[in-house]
């Protein structure tokens, strides 16, 4: 088994994944209510590709594990180089996912900028 985060494209914008074209609806691209406006920060929009970020995994079937609970968890793939998922190791993700997966099929580059993995690290913690 292996990871998926998002499809990203050069200069880090969303990629249409597989159900997120014009016609999903707008549960699959982080709009929950269907207001127009996302509730999650554009650096979680991202994971939501993939991701499901609901408590009750709601919003349907994903190409890779919910987020909700990740912090603390074991990480569900083979091949992770990690036993938990806590702060530093999602970190090394969110810096440079081959690093902690070498095997990923995620295409999420990563984010070099510590404030973005921050936004990220303290909305998964959120997430409990």
């Amino acid at each position: 088994m292996v990871l998926f985060l998002a499809g990203l494209v050069p200069g880090g914008v969303m990629a249409e994944a597989k159900g997120t074209g014009p016609e999903a609806s707008s549960a699959a691209i982080g709009d929950p209510e269907g207001t127009g406006e996302s509730p999650y920060p554009p650096e979680v929009q991202v994971c939501l590709g993939c991701h499901t970020v609901d408590k009750e995994g709601a919003r349907g079937p994903k190409a890779a594990p919910p987020l909700w609970g990740v912090v603390g968890r074991e990480p569900t793939p083979e091949g992770v180089a990690t036993e938990r998922w806590g702060r530093a190791s999602l970190d090394r993700w969110l810096t440079n996912p081959r690093s902690v997966a070498p095997e990923t099929r995620s295409r999420f580059p990563g984010y070099a900028d510590p404030e973005r993995r921050e936004k990220v690290l303290r909305f998964l913690e959120s997430q409990q």
